[in-house]
């Protein structure tokens, strides 16, 4: 009976699916080795508008190297006086704090680097936020320790002191939430502190025994690699609950399940847009980890607690060049429509922007694309539903 159904194109199309979400439904968390790169190198770690992985040298380096999804690494760009934190601006322009050169360099889509600031007290963590404003985190020069500021600037290099003190000192690891709240770790100490739009400084999680070098956020958690206690956790942006989420403690680089796969010195991460990955920079051995979030971060149809809006599956799916996307929202909010490949690499983004209620319909047009599974993204204010589509 199955063999007569698999002649039929489109019922194996539907079976196809099928298999394919069983699989992504069941299938365990595991770490897992993407590439290797220079042992002893990198600093920080992030994605590009490509769905590359870069990753900076660090304070005795001067390049950025960049790791497809598929593991290939090859350099970004070179001539940075210790590169560290890194972000990008709507435009694609990277912007990178250089710890040895007390400075911020700015790296346009074409590789030309230009002086953005200067005379800095060792700059360390940075990222660019949606309204392309530039944190940087200051530890302090010299290997001091003694930075309690995080800086703004503007496109145009202006600045001012955006937070200081409260518990911040040494600080290094900077992230940014949907609502533009910043999470700052010390290097010391452990401590996750949030700073609020309103520039309100509040300790939030302590990851006892943690020296913390460079963070990432993701729907409503902040990943803290911890380089001395060989593990990831993930700390709670609502409540402030820390768990350990990753990492048996062991001192080697054996892949395997969360909890079980061991990590020399984890000392970065970064997650794709998509939110499914996390990568991890194992620096000391020259490793780059990858971790599947599908199963905790949700990807298979999850609905993060939304009642404000409704996703619909497309149709017809499987589809052929083009297929309908069906939603509704109950406000006026912000809307965001993505789609991603297997990879989690993004494809289109068919809508960004404010949306009024009530239902709507938006036509994907799968222009120069390869056959395969896809998934599609929408994201209403801090909420996102993400469901599967499978193209002929």
């Amino acid at each position: 009976m199955l063999r007569d159904l698999l002649k039929d194109k489109k019922m194996k199309n539907i079976i196809i699916l099928l298999i394919f979400s069983s699989f992504l439904t069941v299938a365990a968390q595991e770490v897992t080795t993407l590439a290797s790169i220079p042992s002893n190198y990198g600093d920080g770690m992030i994605m590009s508008p490509d769905g590359d992985i870069l990753v900076s040298g660090g304070w005795n380096k001067n390049t950025i190297i960049k790791i497809t999804t598929e593991g290939e690494v090859s350099t970004h760009v070179s001539g940075l006086p210790g590169p560290v934190g890194m972000g990008f601006d709507s435009d694609g322009n990277l912007y990178v704090s250089n710890y040895t050169g007390n400075s911020i360099s700015k790296v346009t889509p074409e590789g030309v680097i230009t002086e953005f600031a200067s005379g800095l007290d060792g700059p360390a963590g940075l990222i660019v936020s949606e309204n392309n404003e530039i944190f940087v985190t200051l530890y302090g020069d010299n290997f001091s320790g003694t930075g309690s500021t995080v800086l703004k600037f503007d496109l145009n290099g202006n600045s001012e002191v955006y937070a200081y003190g409260n518990g911040i000192l040494d600080a290094i690891g900077v992230t940014m939430d949907e609502d533009q709240n910043l999470f700052i770790t010390n290097l010391l100490g452990g401590k996750v502190i949030k700073v609020d739009t309103d520039q309100n400084i509040e300790t939030i999680a302590t990851v006892t025994g943690a020296r913390i070098n460079q963070i990432v956020y993701s729907n409503e958690h902040v990943f803290v690699p911890s380089p001395n206690l060989r593990k990831i956790y993930r700390v709670n942006t609502n409540d402030g609950t820390v768990e350990h989420f990753a990492g048996s403690g062991g001192n080697s680089t054996t892949d395997g399940e969360l909890l079980e796969a061991e990590f020399n010195k984890p000392n970065s991460c970064a997650i794709n847009e998509a939110g499914d990955t996390l990568y991890v920079l194992d620096g000391i051995v020259g490793l780059i980890r990858a971790i599947d979030l599908s199963g905790t971060l949700g990807i298979n149809d999850i609905e993060e607690g939304v009642n404000s809006f409704k996703l619909e599956q497309n149709y017809p799916n499987p589809f052929n060049t083009e297929t309908n996307i069906n939603f509704s929202l109950l406000n006026t909010e912000k809307v965001s429509l993505t789609i991603y490949d297997k990879l989690g690499r993004r494809v289109d983004q068919p809508v960004n922007k404010m949306m009024n209620p009530g239902k709507h319909t938006i036509s994907f047009h799968a222009r120069n694309i390869s056959s395969g599974l896809y998934f599609y993204k929408l994201k209403v204010g801090k909420h996102s539903i993400t469901k599967k589509m499978l193209l002929n």
